[in-house]
């Protein structure tokens, strides 16, 4: 199996899992999945440091894209406390 697609596998099956953890005890916030799921890609990506440059320099531009995202939540949630 190349790595990428041992890369792809991995983050489906942890994204997979998570998805039926937090089913599982009930919780119904989109944003804790999506900071979840976010921090996941992001430590399982880093694990993947070996891929080739094309991939890296791809999946580091959705990386960015994704913490751009996780960075509009901690916005929402410091303004929330704050208000």
């Amino acid at each position: 199996m190349k790595i990428f697609n041992n890369y792809i596998l991995t983050v489906s099956v942890t994204l997979m899992a998570t998805l039926v953890i937090l089913a599982g005890f009930g919780q119904q916030q989109l944003d804790v999945y999506y900071t979840l799921f976010i921090i996941e890609a992001l430590i399982i990506t880093e694990l993947y440091v070996h891929l080739n440059n094309k991939s890296r320099r791809s999946l580091n531009i959705v990386s960015l894209a994704l913490f751009a995202g996780f960075m509009v939540i901690v916005l929402q949630k410091v303004v929330a406390i704050l208000v």
